[in-house]
């Protein structure tokens, strides 16, 4: 059974409770406490501890009950994507999107992840997940190769004249009566050929084999060196060990150094056990890709704004901060900021905001002191608009402050998201224009 959802949403879906008796035990966990239960969970992003809006702390869903006794009403947060939990599928697109295509969601992820792809299959519910899946993988890879190719210590059995590890006499006696001159002996070597590499490989050939998943192996240069690598140093795989493989790879490696092949771990798995138990082999198992609303949305904004010269920090890097202080502390992180102005990423329904006033009061205030610290006079909040913007909402503070520069300003600004699209990509062509449009309000401020 699969049932679709859209974030944010506490109203429009009501569903009988014996359908989704399987979300209760996850209903009141937050995505945290999902995530150690259950390893084939995905969250994007990943150090959700570190995130600045705590999503961690939030949860996927909540069941609340209505005047029916027989029915529960979905409520969502702030994410995305797919979960699932034994036979249920749970889809949950942006508020944005309209229909069940989830072409906004796609399109931010291949804005974000860097590829270019419109062979989606938004239309067959039993392969669009898979589809997402696959599409994930290059940028798991990517990332986890960065930090160079996976290597552990293996143990390897010989039977030869060359005598360089531990004799094996039980094996030695077995193999080599009469006694022919090869000695049974074991070693341990540092090896790029284990279980993990070989995991990958698996799920290449895997890749292979399927029409999609071909293509996003040859998706860019980096992706094609990376499998080639994988492939150059797996030379003892064998197809027939797939599920031997897959087996020593459920229990997860996680290696202080190699910190990027944990979620290419569970990315595979979920690639290679999708087509025989989709989400799970067992009724409480749960698997999924999700996706932080607020996340997703600044980083799209960011593909679009750093080409404009914009800093945008990095909170897990310590990368970019600006300080509150003169003795340089109270770090801080806008969004995005240059000498001109400050802006901040909202995945927040502004577009009927005739006021910058109307913004919630907290973030006002926080832009309002991104603006003294960054010492510039404008400032901006960036959403998604589902219809075009005619006018840019803009407001000046009162005078009387000398931490603000005179005539210091705040604005709604609005990126229209494609609502009458037929296909993904008129859908990403007409999301072109909106972003130039976009462009051209930022520099009309």
């Amino acid at each position: 059974m699969r049932i679709y959802l859209k974030d944010n949403n506490c109203s429009d879906h009501v569903e009988y409770r014996k359908n989704v008796a399987a979300l209760f035990p996850i209903s009141n966990k937050t995505i945290a406490e999902l995530c150690q239960e259950n390893e084939n969970l995905l969250i994007f992003p990943h150090s959700i501890e570190n995130a600045i809006d705590r999503i961690g702390d939030s949860c996927v869903m909540d069941i609340i009950n209505t005047a029916d006794p027989e029915k529960v009403n979905l409520c969502t947060g702030n994410i995305m994507g797919f979960i699932g939990v034994g036979d249920l599928q749970i889809k949950i697109a942006s508020r944005f999107d309209k229909g069940e295509d989830d072409y906004f969601l796609h399109y931010m992820l291949q804005k974000v992840l860097s590829f270019n792809f419109f062979d989606l299959n938004h239309n067959n519910e039993k392969d669009d997940v898979f589809d997402l899946i696959m599409l994930m993988f290059p940028y798991f890879l990517k990332n986890a190769m960065r930090q160079g190719l996976y290597r552990e210590y293996q143990y390897y059995k010989h039977n030869d004249t060359n005598i360089r590890g531990t004799i094996n006499i039980g094996r030695h006696i077995s193999k080599n009566i009469p006694f022919v001159g090869n000695i049974a002996y074991s070693t341990r070597e540092y090896s790029y050929d284990n279980n993990m590499t070989e995991l990958i490989r698996h799920t290449i050939e895997f890749m292979r084999n399927n029409r999609y998943g071909q293509a996003v192996l040859n998706i860019d240069h980096e992706t094609i060196n990376c499998v080639n690598n994988i492939i150059e140093h797996t030379y003892l795989y064998n197809k027939s060990e797939r599920e031997n493989i897959i087996s020593k790879n459920l229990r997860m490696k996680i290696h202080p150094f190699y910190t990027e092949y944990h979620p290419l771990q569970i990315l595979c798995l979920q690639i290679l056990r999708m087509e025989e138990v989709k989400y799970g082999e067992k009724e409480e198992n749960i698997c999924g890709i999700l996706f932080d609303g607020a996340w997703l949305w600044e980083e799209y904004v960011n593909t679009i704004l750093r080409d404009l010269g914009f800093t945008h920090p990095q909170n897990k890097t310590k990368n970019g901060e600006i300080s509150l202080f003169q003795d340089g502390s109270g770090k801080r992180y806008p969004d995005f900021y240059n000498k001109e102005m400050v802006l901040d990423a909202k995945y927040k329904r502004l577009n009927n905001y005739s006021k910058v006033s109307k913004v919630n009061r907290d973030d006002l205030h926080q832009l309002i002191a991104y603006l003294v610290a960054c010492k510039v006079k404008k400032g901006g909040f960036v959403a998604p608009f589902e219809s075009k913007q005619t006018y840019i909402p803009t407001s000046y503070l009162k005078d009387g402050s000398s931490l603000l520069k005179d005539g210091s300003s705040l604005s709604i600004l609005g990126i229209e998201i494609c609502n009458t699209a037929k296909t993904y990509k008129e859908f990403c062509e007409s999301m072109k224009k909106n972003e130039k449009e976009f462009v051209s309000s930022i520099k009309s401020l």
